[in-house]
């Protein structure tokens, strides 16, 4: 009899009250988490501490949480946005439910290496701190899918983070950054990472693996060269490189087959030749703001380009490589060295602006009147002595800028009575 009872005993003990401890710490789906209370009281929440599941303390200045937060064990998202904490506070380890962590605009300096306790992490926003440096034991969170760093001063990141093999979303922009891991390229399910304002000299060339990337946003770092892998990332829509050291633009950039915006403005590119911008599905191109005298790309797979923008270059001529881009309803050439608005410009009958502005342009051919399309057309600060009468067919002309040129008095009233309709600046 005795031995039943202690048997009884041993199996209460050890089989059935662990299976309830596990039913107290049973992690809610998402579907099931977006009903429950968003608690906004730490009071309130200590109070019901076996229901809280979700909690805000967003901008409560807080610098430290009680010692017996810790009795929150069912939480999953805790969101301590825009208070004063300058290190993440212990007790937060002991919650080994938490799949939201929320940091951001705070004080931080460091993270410590505990934060490997927090097993089911998923999200962890660290934005707008005072953070220099990662631990490595950052690798360990092998759950977590998004990391936002954005506005920080961190300047390397450890190899550990590659090893993070669910995250989708990695953010950091706006640090200190002067290299990437070679080996970023495991970071296989990445989706979205921002790198804009760091001190970037060069991309890995394992970049190259991340192809679930749709945009990527490398602008004002310090990039001279692009690695020939870029080119293997079929599935980007956005390649932004503004403001970097580039001089030549790559031909293997011919692979990004469904790229829809090309940003290069900023950069110290001389010349586009050859299949480096010859993109099937490209929308927009920023080329403005380099030192381009030759524009004489293959443009047979340009079918789509809408916008186009060389705005401060070194131009003399508009390229026939531009004419032949009739898709085009956006064309900025403004700050160049163009003499000349010859014949051909005619061919662009889909334009709707049109700005050539501080350009050295003395001669406008009558063709101009064939941009029957054209809403907006920018002259202005040129060298022009007249207008075309032919100029009367950009019936659809609602501006037309003309100030700071070489037009007589009488000229500029024929101008005016060409476009009776549209608001013209002379």
């Amino acid at each position: 009899m005795r031995f039943r009872a202690f048997y009884l005993f041993f199996c209460i003990t050890f089989f059935i009250l662990p299976v309830k401890a596990q039913k107290k710490t049973k992690i809610l789906t998402s579907e099931q988490l977006e009903n429950q209370k968003v608690y906004r009281s730490i009071d309130e929440a200590m109070y019901n501490k076996k229901r809280v599941y979700r909690l805000n303390l967003d901008g409560q200045k807080l610098s430290e949480l009680p010692d017996n937060f810790e009795k929150l064990k069912k939480v999953q998202e805790i969101y301590l946005r825009n208070n004063n904490f300058t290190e993440i506070p212990a007790v937060l380890f002991q919650l080994p439910n938490l799949q939201k962590l929320m940091l951001g605009e705070n004080k931080l300096t460091e993270i410590s290496p505990e934060i490997t306790k927090l097993i089911n992490l998923e999200e962890l926003d660290l934005f707008s701190n005072k953070l220099t440096t990662l631990p490595s034991e950052i690798g360990q969170l092998k759950k977590l899918q998004k990391i936002d760093l954005n506005w920080n001063s961190i300047e390397s990141l450890p190899d550990e983070i590659c090893e993070l093999t669910n995250l989708e979303y990695l953010y950091l922009d706006k640090n200190q950054l002067t290299e990437l891991p070679n080996n970023i390229g495991d970071l296989s399910k990445l989706k979205e990472i921002k790198l804009y304002n760091n001190k970037l000299a060069n991309v890995p060339e394992s970049f190259g693996s991340l192809n679930g990337l749709t945009e990527l946003n490398l602008s004002e770092n310090q990039i001279t060269d692009i690695p020939g892998s870029i080119g293997e990332l079929t599935n980007l829509l956005t390649l932004n490189l503004f403001k970097n050291k580039i001089s030549v633009v790559p031909e293997s950039l011919s692979g990004l087959i469904n790229l829809k915006e090309l940003n290069f403005s900023s950069n110290e590119i001389t010349s586009i030749k050859g299949n480096s911008v010859n993109l099937p599905s490209l929308e927009i191109l920023n080329l403005s703001l380099n030192k381009i005298s030759v524009f004489s790309p293959n443009t047979d797979k340009l079918g789509s380009l809408e916008r186009l923008d060389l705005e401060l270059n070194n131009l003399a001529s508009i390229p026939s490589s531009v004419i032949k881009l009739t898709t085009l309803t956006y064309l900025n050439l403004s700050r160049n060295k163009i003499q000349k608005l010859e014949e051909n410009i005619g061919g662009l009958n889909a334009l709707k602006e049109l700005n050539l502005s501080e350009n050295k342009i003395y001669s406008v051919s009558k063709r101009i009147g064939n941009l029957s399309q054209l809403e907006v057309l920018d002259l202005s600060s040129n060298e022009i002595i007249f207008i075309p009468k032919q100029a009367a067919g950009m019936k659809s002309l609602k501006e037309f800028y003309l100030s700071d040129n070489k037009i007589s008095s009488s000229r500029k009233k024929l101008v005016l009575g060409y476009f009776p309709d549209a608001k013209v600046s002379l």
